[in-house]
C-alpha cells in the first residue's frame, strides 16, 4: 500500500464528507463542512488526513486524525485545546494498525498548536477511541451525565418504563408496577425542589439579539470560579451559537439594577428543551435558582416536557445547583447504576506536563463542562 499523509486541501471535502456519510450516514453539506471545519473562531480546524494511493482515485481517503480548536479557560488561565471530532478510519484499513500511527504521528506535530486536548466520545468503536488514546498519553477523565427536569408526568413514566423494560435493567416482568412507584418518586422530586420564581428580568433573545460583549464580560469577572471550562469570549459564542447552521438556539438573558446577571443557550427539539449553557454572576446559588425558574417557565411556553442538560457526571458545580432545581441524572434511575460503578470512559483529556501537577486540574470536581463544548448537531 502506498500512502499519503497531509494536512486538508482545498477539494478534500469531497472524500472527507463521502467518507463521513458513510461511517455516520449523516449527508453533510459543503456549508455546514464549511462553518464545523474551514471557517471556526479560530480560523480552520486541523484536519490531518491519509490517503491510500493504490485504491480509485476519488476514494483514496482512508483516515482522517481531526481537531476543533476549542478555547479552555484553566483555573482562570486561557489555554488553546484542540478537542478531537471526525477521527475517522476506513473499514477497509481497520485492525492494519493505521489508523493509530497516523494519529500518533499527528498528534505529536498538532502539540506545536495546543496546550490541552480533549475527546467526548471516547466509548466509541467499542471502546477502540478511549484504547487509541490513552496510549498518547490522555486519561480516561469523566463520563457524560444528562440531567433531566420533567415537566410533564406522563412523559416521565415513559421514560421510566422505558429504562425499566430495557435488556440491561432485566425487569421486563416487575417494570409496569416499579415504573409507577418510580414515576411518583422522581415526579415529587423535581415538584418539590422546582426553583417558583424568578425576581430578576430574564428575556429571551435570538443570536442576533443577545449582548455578547455583556456575557463576555461577565465571563471575564467569573472565569476563576468555574474552575476549568470553556472560555467564553465573543468569537466563540458568536461561531458556536450563533451561527450553528444545525439548530436554532436561544439565548436567556438575566439582569439585575447594575447589569448582567448570568445567562442560558437553549434550543427546543420536539418535547425537549436542550439547555446547553448557563453561567451566573458569582456562580451564586440564589442567581442559579432564578435563572433555572426562567427556564422552567420558557419550557412550559413552548411546550416541552423536559428540559435537559448534559454535564459530567463528577463535577460538583453544575450537577449540584441542577439537582438543587429537581433534575435528576436520568442515568440513575436505571436499577444496574446502583450496584456498578464503571470507571471513566467517555470524556478524555491530555494535560501537558507542565500543568500536571496542579491538583485542581486533576480534580474532577474543579471542572464546568456544558455542552457548548459538544459538536451543535440536534440530540439523538
Amino acid at each position: 500500500m502506498r500512502t499519503l499523509s497531509r494536512a486538508y486541501q482545498p477539494g478534500d471535502e469531497a472524500q472527507i464528507n463521502r467518507l463521513y456519510l458513510s461511517l455516520t450516514g449523516r449527508d453533510r453539506t459543503p456549508a455546514e463542512f464549511a462553518w464545523e471545519w474551514l471557517d471556526t473562531w479560530a480560523g480552520r480546524g486541523s484536519m490531518n488526513l491519509l490517503f491510500d494511493l493504490d485504491r480509485e482515485e476519488g476514494d483514496q481517503l482512508v483516515a482522517q486524525y481531526s481537531l476543533i480548536p476549542t478555547p479552555l479557560s484553566v483555573l482562570g488561565h486561557v489555554m488553546l485545546a484542540g478537542k478531537t471530532e471526525n477521527c475517522m478510519s476506513h473499514p477497509d484499513v481497520r485492525g492494519t494498525g493505521l489508523y493509530s500511527a497516523h494519529e500518533r504521528e499527528c498528534f505529536e506535530r498538532e502539540k506545536e498548536r495546543y496546550s490541552f486536548f480533549f475527546t467526548t466520545a471516547g466509548q466509541v468503536a467499542g471502546g477502540a477511541v478511549r484504547r487509541v488514546r490513552t496510549k498518547l498519553g490522555y486519561v480516561a477523565f469523566d463520563d457524560w451525565a444528562n440531567y433531566t427536569l420533567w415537566l410533564d408526568e406522563g412523559a416521565l413514566h415513559e421514560d421510566v418504563l422505558s429504562i425499566l423494560t430495557s435488556r440491561r435493567a432485566g425487569l421486563r416482568r416487575a417494570a409496569p408496577a416499579l415504573s409507577v412507584l418510580l414515576t411518583g418518586l422522581v415526579w415529587r422530586y423535581g415538584v418539590v425542589r422546582r426553583p417558583r420564581s424568578c425576581r430578576h428580568r430574564v428575556v429571551a433573545r435570538r443570536p442576533e439579539d443577545a449582548p455578547l460583549d455583556e456575557i463576555a464580560g461577565l465571563w471575564d469577572r467569573n472565569r476563576r470560579l468555574y474552575g476549568v471550562s470553556v472560555e467564553r469570549n465573543v468569537a466563540y459564542l458568536r461561531w458556536r451559537v450563533n451561527e450553528d447552521p444545525h439548530v436554532d438556539h436561544e439565548y436567556l438573558v438575566m439582569r439585575g439594577d447594575d447589569g448582567l446577571l448570568g445567562y442560558a443557550v437553549t434550543f427546543a427539539q420536539g418535547d425537549d428543551l436542550h439547555l446547553v449553557d448557563i453561567i451566573v454572576d458569582g456562580a451564586r446559588k440564589d442567581l442559579f435558582a432564578c435563572l433555572l425558574a426562567a427556564l422552567v417557565e420558557r419550557g412550559r411556553e413552548l411546550g416541552c416536557a423536559r428540559i435537559k442538560c448534559l454535564t459530567l457526571r463528577r463535577s460538583a458545580l453544575l450537577p449540584g445547583r441542577l439537582r438543587s432545581a429537581g433534575f435528576v441524572d436520568a442515568s440513575s434511575l436505571a436499577p444496574h447504576t446502583l450496584f456498578r460503578k464503571p470507571p471513566p470512559r467517555q470524556f478524555l483529556v491530555y494535560i501537558p506536563d507542565a500543568l500536571r501537577g496542579e491538583e485542581e486540574i486533576t480534580d474532577n470536581a474543579a471542572w464546568y463542562i456544558t455542552a457548548l463544548v459538544m459538536e451543535g448537531l440536534p440530540r439523538t
